[in-house]
């Protein structure tokens, strides 16, 4: 029985010393224990939260878009630069830069039906309503009716008699075929173009720089959602009522969307358009697959360590087909980096970031541990939890007993555990064994959460402490997948 204690002792020892620090191993704590009062006393990937610098949940889902090189700046996920042939011409982050386009003409915008400088919007530096030479289309010109210069309002064409010239007939094809002025209109001056009282004088009197008397013909400056304005005989639009946007760069609809912010103007998952932009519940991931836990309505983390699908509480299992997030089954063992990124791919999801997994475990206050700021040996499967404190052992007379740091006084009977056996041990989103247990692999080839067989659990199962003991199968590393928005299994 003593040479059985003997091996044992050598076979836990060389565990252990799986969870030593060397120089492969390090702890961030430069980024992860720097105080702060304001946003900008952090890394622009982190916010100021509960006085401490952490990683911006905003920032999670800006690692990649689609044809755009992101950048974020304490959670605000902006498109830094475009990938050539792609314009971001809604302004929006979600889609990337949306637009394939080929700029034209020196992307100088012609009115030819295309989008030269590829904004999105055709056309748009010509007024097709008051543009004789593109009236009501492009390259539609008004014809110039005998002794008349042509106009165009509203789209349409007219024309306006040359000096001592009148157009008595009301015929637009012989223009102003008369030299003797007539009256019309009864005599009566109006907004047509015509000396309709034929005292020498068009349209006298009339004030044509009005909103609602604008331009050649009177126009009435009309811009839903938005305020008017007649410039130059022009109807321009002005600035966009308090809760309307103009989203598709078209004057003449004016600022078509009209919406009210709710939830302080921040998008949050009620199927609502909380910040008026025109979508509803973008870039969050609102729903989780039953085994699964949401983050900050971000993404969505394993509420368990993977385990195969024939685990067992007394084994492992040995099938690989695809990892489940089920509770008292033993966890996946001896993963690789590669191992775990194929396993979670096959079950339709993928490995986490490191960014991800610590704000899962730190849970929405932000604690040192997934159960809080203070160690306690006890709550999470850690080598302190198993320290022998029974008659005889070393530490027959501790109180309390188990504590921190006891295996070299005491030595411990460790080992893995059957996931949710320790019922405490619970990030406050809902995350189980985040701390302890195994190590979990996440994206770049780290582990966190430290380990059952970790000399100093006190440190290494620390939300913020980062493991690099390389991408090979270690005995007691596993991991947990994650998935966001529509990537995540149905």
């Amino acid at each position: 029985m003593r040479f059985r204690n003997h091996l044992l002792t050598i076979t836990l020892l060389g565990l252990v010393q799986g969870c030593f620090i060397d120089s492969r191993t390090y702890r961030e704590e430069e980024n992860q224990t720097r105080t702060c009062t304001i946003d900008d006393d952090c890394e622009f990937t982190e916010s100021c939260q509960e006085g401490l610098c952490a990683v911006a949940p905003g920032c999670l889902v800006c690692t990649t878009l689609p044809h755009a090189q992101p950048v974020c700046f304490h959670g605000l996920c902006m498109v830094q630069a475009c990938a050539p042939g792609w314009y971001n011409a809604n302004g929006l982050y979600l889609d990337g830069c949306e637009l394939e386009c080929e700029t034209t003409n020196d992307g100088i915008e012609l009115c030819d039906g295309v989008d030269n400088d590829c904004d999105g919007v055709i056309d748009e530096d010509f007024n097709l309503n008051n543009d004789a030479e593109h009236c009501g289309s492009c390259d539609h010109a008004c014809e110039t009716p005998p002794n008349a210069r042509p106009v165009c309002s509203l789209g349409d064409c007219y024309f306006e008699c040359l000096e001592g010239y009148y157009d008595n007939d009301g015929l637009p094809e012989n223009g102003c075929e008369d030299t003797v002025c007539q009256p019309t209109a009864g005599g009566v001056e109006i907004c047509d173009l015509r000396d309709n009282d034929c005292n020498g004088e068009v349209d006298e009197g009339i004030d044509k720089t009005t909103v609602e008397s604008c331009g050649p013909l009177c126009e009435t400056c009309l811009f839903p959602g938005a305020e008017a304005f007649c410039m130059d005989g022009v109807c321009t639009m002005g600035v966009c009522d308090a809760d309307c946007q103009d989203l598709n760069g078209v004057a003449a609809d004016g600022c078509e969307y009209c919406c009210t912010p709710t939830a302080g103007g921040v998008e949050v998952c009620d199927g609502v358009d909380n910040d008026c932009n025109g979508l509803v519940d973008e870039g969050l991931t609102c729903t989780c697959p039953e085994e699964m836990v949401n983050v900050e309505s971000t993404y969505c983390i394993d509420r368990y360590e993977a385990s195969r699908p024939d685990a067992t509480t007394w084994s492992s299992g040995t099938d690989s087909s695809t990892p489940l997030s089920v509770a008292s089954v033993m966890p996946w063992l001896n993963v690789s980096l590669q191992d775990a990124a194929d396993a979670c791919g096959r079950a339709g999801k993928r490995l986490c970031t490191s960014a991800e997994w610590e704000i899962a475990c730190r849970g929405p206050d932000a604690t040192v541990y997934s159960y809080g700021d203070t160690y306690d040996p006890q709550v999470c499967n850690g080598i302190d939890a198993f320290c022998r404190c029974g008659a005889g052992s070393a530490c027959e007379d501790a109180d309390p007993c188990p504590y921190a740091h006891c295996y070299d006084v005491c030595g411990a009977d460790f080992g893995p555990k059957p996931t949710s056996s320790f019922p405490g041990c619970v990030s406050g989103y809902g995350v189980v064994d985040i701390n302890g247990n195994v190590w979990e692999r996440v994206q770049g080839g780290t582990a966190r959460g430290g380990a059952y067989n970790c000399p100093d659990s006190e440190k290494f199962h620390e939300c913020s402490f980062v493991a690099d003991w390389g991408t090979s199968a270690r005995t007691n590393f596993g991991f947990r997948c994650c998935c966001s928005g529509n990537d995540c299994p149905q």
